[in-house]
């Protein structure tokens, strides 16, 4: 990394100065030589602008130590809690092979050195269970990893991938990480470098297998190339890196009402852009839980106008086939638009195989059958948001001002809820 010091996680150093001792581990200098703090000493908010404003010979987080941070046993008793908290979550487990390690046993293994320690520290102090997320998704790995039969080399380096597979978003702005914000594309220019950030982070301060960074890195990455941050597709993709990617996208739902249902419909929709036997050992899950209820789903409820996002798929492929035939494209544009009109035909398919050109049919009684309501929203949910980071794709997309006037039009087409970004604008 480089020896500026990231301020968003400086001040989250910081704040967890102020409530467990972070020592020096050696004299920190700055590129001019000057001592900014002695080994021993302790971090405190009166250090933090010399941090800021100074150049380090070496990267802080290789010169920082916390005690009584987050070690394997605390990572173990939060897992134990997860699972017998969590029905879906055991209920994954149960549906995995029982053979070698289990997910907690692997986690027991697990040895930090003084930068992950701090990192995984922070995100338990941290708030919005973000420690308790990260080993969600290192259980998950761990099931799916199974599924896969990978070796237990490999079993072992998705645990530790899963659980760290989130450490780069402590490096970015936390007013972009707020759940439910909808992100300007120039806001999601800066998340979506996390998993590379990540994959630094291990590589430089950790010695790791390397497949643990390269999942990291991949762990938003899907096999259709539909992912961040490299559109990386098919066996560009490590075996630890799909085995993430889907941990991740599972793990999302977890804790939420028909977790396992959720899942399910979202692996069967977006067909390709996970392992099939993924969505087989999350369907065997989802059956042995058949006793869930809809009835949420259908007090009051009525479905919404989501025919209309059908027709709107439709309108925004006449749009890309249109955009296609223009002359004076560069040769990227032109394969941007070509890759949305692509994966427009996909989400059109999705949308035709939930229903939802078609609306939904009221029961006898003039009732909304409550499965029905449930997986048309999962449906509409998953669709919107694809369609959404089409249209961040578009606003990001190195285009000229002509060409961005052209593609103005698709991107909000596919994402009319967000406002102008003036910044991809000026």
């Amino acid at each position: 990394m480089s020896s500026t010091v990231n301020q968003h996680y400086l001040e989250k150093v910081i704040e967890l100065a102020e409530q467990m001792p972070v020592v020096a581990t050696e004299d920190i200098y700055d590129a001019r030589g000057n001592k900014l703090l002695a080994k021993g000493a302790k971090v405190s908010r009166v250090l933090q602008e010399k941090l800021i404003l100074h150049k380090l010979t070496r990267p802080i987080e290789a010169s920082l130590r916390v005690s009584g941070g987050v070690d394997a046993g605390d990572v173990v008793k939060t897992a134990e809690r997860l699972l017998a908290d969590n029905p879906a979550l055991a209920a994954l487990l149960a549906a995995a092979p029982a053979t070698g390690p289990s997910p907690v046993a692997m986690l027991s293994r697990l040895q930090f050195g003084n930068a992950t320690t701090m990192m995984l520290t922070i995100a338990e102090r941290g708030g919005e269970e973000a420690l308790d997320h990260a080993i969600t998704v290192a259980i998950v790995a761990a099931c799916l990893a199974k599924c896969l039969a990978l070796t237990p080399e490999l079993q072992q380096s998705c645990v530790l991938a899963g659980l760290l597979h989130d450490i780069g978003e402590l490096y970015v702005d936390p007013a972009y990480l707020v759940p439910g914000r909808q992100l300007l594309a120039h806001e999601w220019a800066h998340l979506v470098v996390h998993p590379r950030t990540g994959q630094m982070l291990i590589e430089e301060h950790e010695s790791y297998a390397p497949e643990v960074a390269r999942a990291v890195a991949e762990h938003h990455e899907r096999l259709d190339g539909s992912g961040y941050p490299r559109r990386l597709a098919g066996a560009q993709i490590s075996p630890c890196g799909q085995v993430l990617a889907a941990a991740e996208a599972i793990s999302a739902l977890i804790r939420s009402d028909n977790a396992l249902d959720q899942a399910d419909i979202s692996l069967k929709l977006m067909t390709g852009e996970h392992d099939r036997r993924i969505a087989g050992a999350v369907s065997r899950a989802r059956q042995s839980r058949r006793a869930e209820s809809y009835d949420s789903w259908t007090r009051g409820a009525r479905p919404d106008a989501d025919d209309g996002l059908y027709r709107t798929l439709v309108d925004a492929a006449a749009v890309a086939q249109t955009l296609a035939g223009s002359h004076g494209l560069s040769p990227s544009t032109r394969e941007l638009i070509e890759r949305i009109g692509a994966r427009l035909g996909l989400l059109q398919r999705a949308a035709l195989s939930s229903g939802l050109n078609m609306g939904l049919l009221p029961e006898g009684d003039g009732g909304f059958d409550g499965l029905l309501l449930f997986e048309h929203a999962i449906a509409s949910r998953e669709i919107r948001w694809r369609m959404r980071e089409l249209s961040r794709e578009i606003a990001l997309a190195p285009c000229t001002i002509g060409e961005r006037a052209l593609l103005s039009p698709l991107g909000a087409l596919l994402d009319p809820v967000s406002p102008p970004d003036a910044a991809q604008a000026a």
